[in-house]
């Protein structure tokens, strides 16, 4: 029996590696769900979205997209697909989205107000009931003696 030329051996550490890698692409893309959902998101009792969403959830976070906020370049086209900077970009349609951040049973929740392109505006302190997150007294991340009520919950569709 003749060993492979050394070419073969470093072929094979490399299909090894390409194979590890991909393996472990699968997992992660299998950890992460995503759904249609039906979500409600309410910030002391006002509704802020109470419809049809996109939302998909890991092992330790979930985000929420009601798919309307259009953000465009000054040439009014979509700043997904065009190419401008992001102090150039202006919100042209509202829309909900925003994230969940979950550690050891208790979460902290982060949204556009429906009008900006980055989710900045935080609440600590949501508990999970069923479909939903929320505190009657949550506070305002930065802001520790501000409070608000919030609740958002998710349903599959």
């Amino acid at each position: 029996m003749t060993c492979p030329a050394p070419l073969s051996r470093l072929r094979i550490i490399l299909l090894a590696g390409l194979m590890t890698l991909l393996g472990l692409c699968n997992q992660a893309t299998a950890q992460t769900r995503t759904l249609n959902a039906k979500c409600t998101l309410k910030i002391d009792g006002v509704v802020q979205i109470d419809d049809r969403c996109h939302f998909s959830s890991t092992a330790d976070s979930d985000s929420f997209d009601d798919l309307r906020l259009l953000v465009v370049c000054p040439n009014g086209r979509d700043a997904a697909v065009a190419d401008c900077a992001g102090y150039e970009q202006r919100v042209a349609r509202q829309g909900v989205f925003g994230y969940l951040f979950r550690d050891s049973g208790v979460a902290r929740l982060c949204w556009n107000e429906g009008s900006m392109r980055k989710a900045q505006s935080c609440f600590e302190g949501l508990r999970r009931t069923g479909a939903c997150w929320s505190n009657p007294r949550a506070t305002v991340s930065g802001d520790a003696s501000r409070v608000r009520s919030v609740e958002l919950c998710a349903w599959r569709s």
